[in-house]
Formats: C-alpha cells, sequence, structure tokens
C-alpha cells in the first residue's frame, strides 16, 4: 500500500468517527406512531431530543414529574435550540388526577395539527393519554384505543393494562367525563 492510500483510509476512519450518529426519535424507548403526526415513547435520550426537529417533530410534550429521577431539566432548552415547542405536562404513574388528564387534553389542543412527540419514562402515560385523546375526538374507536395499549405496554417488562386498574379506572372516568 502507497503512503497516499494509507493516509486517504486514515482521513475517512477519522471523519466517520467525528461524524455524530443520526439519533432517529423511533429508536427512543418503546416507541410508537399512532400515526403520522402523533408519536409516544419512553424517555428520549439527549441526543434524541437534540435532533427532534430533524424529525420533523415541532412539538414535545413531556409527561414526566421532575421528581422522577429520569427526568431531564435540559430538554426544554435543547428542544428551544431547534425552534421545537416544549409543554411541561407532568402527570403521576401512581396516582393520576383528573386536572392531569384536563392539562392534557389542553395541551393537545395548543398542538392542532403540528407534528407531536408525547413522552414519560417508559411510553406508558404517554399512550395512554395520546389513545384516550384519541377516543374521545372519535368515541367510535375507544375499544380499539384501549385494546392497543395492551401492545404498547406488553413491550415493557412490569407494564400490563390488563392488570393495571388505577389507569384502566383513570382512563374509562376521565373518557367518559370529556365525552359529556
Amino acid at each position: 500500500m502507497t503512503i497516499r492510500k494509507i493516509t486517504g483510509a486514515a482521513i475517512i476512519v477519522a471523519t466517520l468517527a467525528m461524524t455524530p450518529a443520526f439519533a432517529d426519535i423511533s429508536e427512543a424507548r418503546n416507541f410508537y406512531q399512532f400515526e403520522p403526526t402523533v408519536l409516544t415513547s419512553g424517555q428520549p435520550s439527549a441526543t434524541q431530543l437534540s435532533e427532534a426537529a430533524d424529525d420533523g417533530i415541532e412539538v414535545v410534550i413531556n409527561l414526566v414529574p421532575e421528581t422522577e429521577g429520569i427526568y431531564n431539566p435540559e430538554e426544554g432548552e435543547i428542544l428551544a435550540n431547534q425552534g421545537v415547542e416544549y409543554i411541561h405536562v407532568p402527570v403521576n404513574w401512581r396516582d393520576p388526577k383528573s386536572e392531569e388528564f384536563q392539562n392534557f387534553l389542553n395541551a393537545m389542543d395548543r398542538v392542532g395539527d403540528r407534528k407531536v412527540l408525547v413522552h414519560c419514562w417508559a411510553n406508558a402515560r404517554a399512550s395512554a393519554l395520546v389513545a384516550a385523546h384519541r377516543a374521545i375526538n372519535a368515541p367510535e374507536t375507544r375499544a380499539a384505543e384501549l385494546e392497543q395499549l395492551e401492545t404498547i405496554w406488553s413491550d415493557v417488562a412490569g407494564y400490563d393494562f390488563a392488570r393495571n386498574t388505577v389507569w384502566q379506572t383513570f382512563l374509562a372516568d376521565n373518557i367518559s367525563g370529556a365525552a359529556q
């Protein structure tokens, strides 16, 4: 091999090593796409958040309360630097409240037709609230939306929508209340 070939190969390797890997949001924990403009996931990495705009995301709704260890206090700034709107709607996993549900519905109304990522720690809260929002807006889909949660939740160890009476009751009460 000539020195020129070795030097050229070294430059290519160095360039590749310095090029950051693209962090597709669909690689976030337990990612799910309800429709092209409504995405849910578990907590995205800082790298995934820093490339949210590249994925076409215009709004991120974070459901993780500040008291949970996974909460990223820099998330809003990371997103703002890209022109992505950040909405924090903390929802308590163990004891969700109707006012939290209403805050989420208000946030979704604010999103409108823009592409949104709704996330929490494992995509249980996020998928549940998005499914509820969809069921309220299209009541004929309620059974299918709730059935879908069993699939989404089953992708994370320890989550079982069929056995989680807290969230079953919370969703049923709030969907019915919002639909009236």
